[in-house]
């Protein structure tokens, strides 16, 4: 069996988790990490074997490597994508892929011109509810979308980059971007995003630039309405990730990311609730890693990180003029 040399730009906390899992992976290699603090690399070759570098240019210059993971804020992506794919590198890159489509734009480009595969970290496709409502939606069973409302609710305020919404991108761009794109994975593009925000409770954190309740409504090209409520303000020890979907025979409702309940439309009711506990981020890779191996396609491709990308920067751009903002952004 081959083994895929893999190597890492950034060894923050998003890093140890898809390191964790690549590493009881037999078809994967723990090659090279690199991050400008050199420690935090050192510690990942302690850990898993390997090499570690300060300077990510140097580490794909000097290691022969098939995939590599880039694990940067959003605000540090430069050209990690452009760089790896002229080398033939295929790719994994964190969500958001960028702040802005211009650079975005430039990864497709990169990516395609140099034909190597990608991945976008949007692991929450690969969860049991939104994945099962997939199917149930691609197979017909479940009939058209008509309406889509979700919840992303958490009790949280990150480091000092991800407060900062210049280099975060702000909740809805950073965070809550898992659910914008679940919705769009389900329900098809977007042609229309009109949003509002609002600071109403983290009003005391020095340098704080991040909103922490928002809510927008938009519209898909398929005729389809969806709407999202976001809060950093949510019930201590919580993580709401939660939609609710009317189609044409079913209503979805997903309470948490491992179950999915079905309310028929037909009389008489019935209702019937699924459950099944997955490990998202060890999905994401080993749908890469079989995507490099068998030459396939992957879930998320860079193209799709792009679309939901320029859906949260829509309803951003709608949320800080408070006009509707139309799709594709110019």
């Amino acid at each position: 069996m081959k083994k895929l040399s893999i190597g890492m730009i950034g060894c923050g906390g998003i890093a140890r988790m898809h390191a964790k899992r690549l590493s009881t992976l037999e078809e994967a290699k723990m090659t090279a990490y690199a991050d400008i603090d050199v420690e935090k690399a050192k510690n990942f070759s302690e850990t898993y074997g390997g090499k570690a570098y300060s300077d990510w240019h140097e580490m794909l210059d000097k290691e022969k490597l098939d995939v590599v993971y880039i694990c940067l804020p959003p605000f540090a992506h430069t050209d990690e994508v452009m760089v790896a794919a002229e080398k033939g590198i295929h790719i994994f890159i964190e969500k958001p892929i960028a702040l802005t489509m211009s650079l975005a734009r430039e990864m497709i480009a990169a990516v395609e011109k140099n034909g190597v595969k990608s991945q976008v970290g949007y692991c929450q496709r690969f969860s049991y509810a939104v994945d099962e409502a997939k199917r149930l939606i691609e197979s017909g069973e479940a009939g058209e979308p008509g309406l889509a409302i979700g919840w992303y609710w958490c009790h949280f305020l990150g480091g000092t980059w991800w407060r900062d919404k210049s280099k975060s991108g702000g909740q809805v761009v950073e965070q809550s971007t898992h659910l914008y794109d679940a919705l769009r994975y389900l329900c098809g593009d977007v042609e229309e995003v009109y949003g509002q925000m609002n600071r109403k409770f983290w009003t005391d954190v020095p340098g704080l630039t991040v909103e922490d309740v928002s809510s927008s409504t938009f519209r898909f090209k398929s005729g389809a309405i969806g709407s999202i409520a976001v809060t950093t303000w949510g019930a201590a020890s919580q993580w709401w990730f939660r939609w609710l979907m009317a189609t044409e025979n079913y209503t979805f409702q997903s309470e948490n990311v491992h179950t999915l309940t079905l309310y028929s439309t037909k009389t008489p009711g019935k209702q019937t609730t699924t459950t099944e506990e997955r490990d998202v981020y060890l999905l994401e890779t080993k749908d890469l890693i079989k995507a490099v191996l068998e030459d396939e396609k992957t879930r998320v491709p860079i193209q799709e990180g792009a679309k939901s990308l320029e859906f949260t920067l829509a309803v951003r751009k709608s949320m800080e003029t408070r006009k509707p903002v139309k799709l594709p952004l110019t």
